[in-house]
């Protein structure tokens, strides 16, 4: 498929950072698996982001339920419960509501 953004397959990695690495970490496995036509596959999805996990990331996989580890949904969801997305804020440190 043509011209999706899609990172080279050995730059997807994900280290347990922060939950700014986490959100990117999905949408790369995501792009990839559009990219491939496995993006309606949530069992191949999950199957290669375990595959691609290191350090800290690697040793929450290993506590992780094994529930959570047989499920595409429930994973992205504990990563997303481990990993906070950290939002950027103005100067002041409060963040600005945009209406």
């Amino acid at each position: 498929m043509a011209n999706v953004e899609e990172a080279p397959i050995s730059d997807i990695i994900f280290r347990g950072t922060d939950g700014n690495e986490c959100e990117a970490f999905i949408v790369a496995i995501r792009n990839l698996a559009f990219a491939k036509g496995k993006d309606e596959d949530p069992n191949w999805m999950l199957r290669y982001a375990t595959t691609r996990l290191r350090h800290k990331a690697l040793r929450w996989h290993a506590r992780l339920d094994p529930a959570a580890k047989k499920d595409w949904d429930l994973f992205v969801q504990a990563l997303f419960d481990e990993y906070p997305l950290i939002e950027e804020r103005e100067e002041g440190g409060i963040a600005t509501p945009v209406w």
